[in-house]
């Protein structure tokens, strides 16, 4: 089973190139993709099946959503954000069993986990014949979140050794998550968001980053709306990245049609990065401010800088 991102057009997506046995329809893989397929199920991104050669392809649209890892550079997630992930889990493994689908099929790699912000919602995707136990993935899940948790928050860190004591036990299961849910954790969720300033957690993270790099490199883009694009690297060698659709006009290329042959140019100068708009159709933005076409403007860790609808942080 493969699986990995696509762009096309103004669409992000995964595409995973399923098994023979999904397009048996005696199999439980099959019942299971139609329930997907056929239901609008919170919390899952519905397929697009299309079949190749007696195989079935699977598409999910990953729309505005951003990619939780990549998302995880903005911000140290705390106790409530935790909260939120988890609780949006529960109900969905509940939701799961109303349509007699298997919760060991949902994906819960970080890589490939969504979230849309304006929503404060989780969004997944489901694979039909994946397989690898919840229990498992819930358990490398809270792992990673380990290494990234903002451990000032004293009350989140309680909670988040509290669900992974719960999880490791050998007699867990997915019943277990309303009484950890329901236990006595007293962290402020307002309206879903995180309770860490966004600005305290950036300049945290950023640093580490920073000390990660190698010295060579100044500054990184990390683009957060697709998985299917690499970060823009500046590197003390650049003196500038022409950014844009077309092939042999730039240094670095996002094929969707928002993006203009030529879009914008990345500038290293003695004083700092510098962003200008080349004229574009869809415009370049910092912190959603549209730039004026041909006039540079700086970039800052902590940035978010728009190519059209191609969101990236920098880092």
């Amino acid at each position: 089973m493969e699986m990995y991102y696509v762009s096309k057009g103004i669409n992000n997506y995964i595409q995973v190139n399923g098994e023979q046995d999904l397009m048996e329809k005696s199999s439980p893989q099959c019942y299971r993709l139609k329930m997907i397929e056929n239901n609008d199920i919170a919390g899952i991104i519905r397929p697009v099946c299309i079949e190749i050669d007696g195989r079935l392809t699977l598409k999910y649209n990953t729309c505005s959503c951003y990619v939780l890892d990549r998302l995880f550079l903005k911000f140290r997630p705390d106790g409530g954000f935790l909260k939120i992930i988890m609780s949006q889990l529960e109900g969905l493994l509940y939701r799961l069993r109303e349509y007699l689908l298997e919760p060991d099929d949902v994906v819960l790699k970080p890589e490939y986990m969504f979230y849309n912000w304006s929503e404060k919602s989780l969004r997944l995707i489901y694979i039909p014949g994946y397989g690898i136990s919840i229990k498992t993935q819930l358990k490398s899940f809270l792992e990673y979140i380990m290494k990234i948790f903002d451990h000032r928050d004293e009350e989140g860190v309680k909670y988040m050794y509290g669900m992974y004591d719960l999880i490791c036990e050998d007699t867990f299961s997915i019943d277990d998550f309303k009484y950890s849910l329901e236990s006595n954790y007293k962290a402020v969720v307002d309206k879903g968001e995180c309770n860490t300033t966004q600005g305290e957690s950036t300049q945290t993270i950023s640093k580490e980053i920073m000390q990660q790099q190698n010295d060579k490199t100044i500054t990184k883009l990390v683009p957060l709306t697709s998985g299917a694009l690499k970060e823009i690297v500046v590197s003390k060698y650049d003196e500038m990245i022409l950014v844009g659709r077309g092939k042999r006009e730039t240094d670095y290329r996002i094929p969707t049609t928002q993006i203009s042959r030529v879009h914008a140019c990345i500038y290293l100068r003695s004083n700092g990065i510098f962003v200008e708009d080349r004229e574009s159709t869809n415009g370049t933005f910092i912190n959603s401010v549209r730039l004026e076409p041909l006039k540079q403007e700086q970039i800052r860790v902590g940035d978010l800088v728009n190519f059209a609808n191609e969101e990236f942080f920098v880092v």
